[in-house]
Parts: C-alpha cells; sequence; structure tokens
C-alpha cells in the first residue's frame, strides 16, 4: 500500500509557523526563503508549494511553484 502524501493545514508565513507536526507532510509557504527552507530540512517536510521561490539552497526537498490561482484552490 503506497503512503499518502497529506498537505499541512497551515500556511506557513514566519519560521515560528513552522514546527514538529509538518514533519513527513507538504507545507504551503507563500514565500520560500532560506530559513524557512533550512528549518524545513531540519523537521523533515516532505514537500514545499510556494508562490514565490527566494530560497538559494539547493535541497532535496521536492518544490512546486504555484500561480495565484492554484494557490487559492489549495487554501
Amino acid at each position: 500500500m503506497a503512503a499518502k502524501k497529506v498537505i499541512w493545514s497551515r500556511v506557513v508565513e514566519t519560521l515560528r509557523d513552522l514546527n514538529i507536526e509538518a514533519r513527513d507532510k507538504t507545507i504551503l509557504v507563500e514565500c520560500l526563503d532560506d530559513s524557512i527552507m533550512t528549518k524545513a530540512e531540519v523537521i523533515g517536510v516532505s514537500g514545499i508549494i510556494c508562490l514565490e521561490d527566494n530560497s538559494n539552497d539547493e535541497s532535496e526537498i521536492p518544490i512546486k511553484k504555484v500561480d495565484r490561482d492554484e494557490w487559492k484552490k489549495l487554501r
């Protein structure tokens, strides 16, 4: 049986919004930056969906950049 991917229910706006509850889940981030990327890697999120990607780091976490219409559908 394949593991189900779950999207975390809250949008990450600041580092404080990202905690261990996001482990193994896909997170929603309006503006992805290096600090959020680093914390996401430490926590162990499975993926990131974002509107803007301002991160400079290469990551093993899959990142999907979406447009505003797709973003509204996810929220």
